[in-house]
């Protein structure tokens, strides 16, 4: 399960139109949980990194912790989603979103989710929420 998992991400990360170069990274470390590691270099120099720690259990796979940090093409921080409980405050604790200097409420995004704000911006479309 956890390796269908991964692949839904390499498949979205292979079909996007701005995504000029990929990896993605499966480590299986029991029968019941492994952790994704990818990057994804975008045709205007940005980055995304992701890691996913999962765990398989009751026919389902489950996020129990994550990163998603988008970078400029000189390695600074755009935006980062993670669920580090470091943000008490936060409403949607642990989930939250980094933008500049502001950590703001966020639910938990799928993957695909974020490739796809990366893509609205790289596009110049009309930001996605």
């Amino acid at each position: 399960m956890i390796s269908n998992y991964a692949a839904k991400h390499e498949i979205a990360l292979a079909k996007s139109p701005v995504v000029i170069n990929y990896r993605v990274q499966l480590a299986i470390t029991s029968h019941t949980t492994g952790y994704i590691e990818a990057f994804a270099i975008f045709e205007d120099g940005s980055k995304l990194s992701i890691f996913e720690f999962l765990r398989y259990d009751n026919q389902k796979v489950n996020r129990e912790k994550y990163r998603y940090q988008y970078m400029d093409n000189r390695d600074r921080e755009i935006f980062r989603y993670d669920n580090a409980p470091h943000h008490k405050s936060i409403v949607s604790f642990p989930h939250h979103k980094h933008i500049d200097k502001l950590v703001i409420d966020s639910p938990a995004p799928a993957m695909a989710d974020v490739l796809r704000e990366v893509e609205h911006r790289i596009l110049g479309l009309p930001e996605v929420h």
